[in-house]
């Protein structure tokens, strides 16, 4: 096709209830003349001073989750029970917290039948803070449970010590050697333990 054929108009094409409305439309849309400014006394003060959409993202607040200490049901389900810890850094509420849990439940949680796992006696120190994997150390010689109680007592633990905000993981040692932890299978690991090892006795014992 020759590049200087004329192409039919368009308005040829169009249906004719079609071009009626747009010959109409066309018709009270002026052409001429410059545009002029508006007195700016003239413009409404809706659109002179438009409002400022609320932003849609919501400021970030201040964690409020508070420490627990995690003790055992008359069902041998753990729960988590609140703990006030003074304000410090992170290795100081996690000892603290530590003495709560050796401590053992409240006279008010033994009359809801919350017991312990812990053997009379048994005391916990942080004995290192890397990260957010804390070592708790075993720092007495008391018999240490066997069966359930053992996996228990070690949930206890790692639950009591994860619930402190920049505490993810746990390692056991005692006499400053590693020990292995029992997990609710029975298993044991070397592994850093953490919460989610001990989801299945928060809601019913091993079976």
């Amino acid at each position: 096709m020759s590049p200087h054929r004329r192409l039919a108009p368009l308005t040829l094409a169009l249906p004719l209830a079609l071009a009626v409305p747009l010959a109409l439309v066309s018709c009270g849309v002026p052409t001429g003349g410059p545009p002029e400014a508006i007195p700016s006394s003239e413009v409404p003060s809706a659109l002179a001073s438009p409002s400022t959409p609320p932003s849609s993202s919501v400021p970030a607040q201040p964690g409020t989750e508070q420490p627990h200490v995690y003790l055992v049901t008359a069902e041998d389900v753990l729960v988590p029970r609140p703990r006030e810890v003074p304000a410090g850094g992170t290795a100081d509420r996690l000892a603290d917290l530590l003495r709560d849990l050796t401590e053992g439940p409240t006279r008010a949680e033994r009359d809801d039948q919350l017991s312990t796992a812990l053997p009379p006696g048994t005391e916990l120190a942080l004995a290192d803070l890397s990260g957010s994997t804390a070592t708790i150390s075993f720092e007495n010689d008391v018999d240490a449970p066997s069966g359930r109680d053992s996996r228990r007592t070690v949930a206890q633990i790692v639950l009591t010590a994860t619930s402190v905000a920049g505490v993810d993981e746990v390692l056991l040692s005692r006499d400053g050697l590693p020990v292995e932890a029992p997990l609710p299978s029975g298993e044991l690991s070397s592994a850093p333990l953490t919460a989610a090892d001990y989801a299945a006795l928060l809601t019913a014992p091993p079976t």
